[in-house]
């Protein structure tokens, strides 16, 4: 599974902006809703807001992976937030966090959740990956930026 297949151009969003980690999954949920991409907001909130108690996904070097599986949501759904700002997600190198992917699954979906998981992680690895996202123009830019890389 590529990740280009699951990311949609309508839900990467730039020019994020958000204080701290609370209001940023609030925010998460709330976009990827005005895209149609979700149909239970609360639920899905809530499974994340339950996933960030067992631990930050604020992985360091400026990123985030805000990840939960729900009964709340029928399709592995993937989002891409950017802000250059950064947000206080309570990192494990306590720097704010400028890049974000946002994965939410069926619980039904273990292996192509962890899978997709994985891959986002090894992705942003590379210098050079995340910095071309910290500097594309557009949601077209960051997809093209994905789809070179994954």
């Amino acid at each position: 599974m590529q990740l280009v297949d699951v990311l949609k151009e309508n839900q990467v969003f730039l020019n994020f902006e958000a204080e701290n980690k609370d209001q940023a999954i609030e925010k998460f949920i709330s976009s990827l809703q005005k895209t149609g991409s979700i149909k239970e907001p609360a639920a899905l909130k809530d499974a994340l807001f339950e996933r960030e108690k067992l631990g930050t996904t604020g992985v360091g070097g400026g990123i985030a992976m805000p990840h939960a599986r729900s009964s709340a949501i029928k399709d592995l759904t993937v989002a891409f937030f950017r802000s250059e700002a950064g947000i206080d997600f309570k990192a494990i190198d306590n720097a704010p966090v400028n890049l974000v992917f946002m994965l939410l699954a069926p619980i039904s979906s273990g292996g192509p959740y962890l899978k997709l998981l994985a891959k986002i992680s090894r992705l942003l690895r590379g210098d050079d990956f995340k910095n071309s996202l910290l500097q594309a123009k557009d949601a077209a830019e960051v997809m093209q930026i994905i789809k070179e890389n994954d």
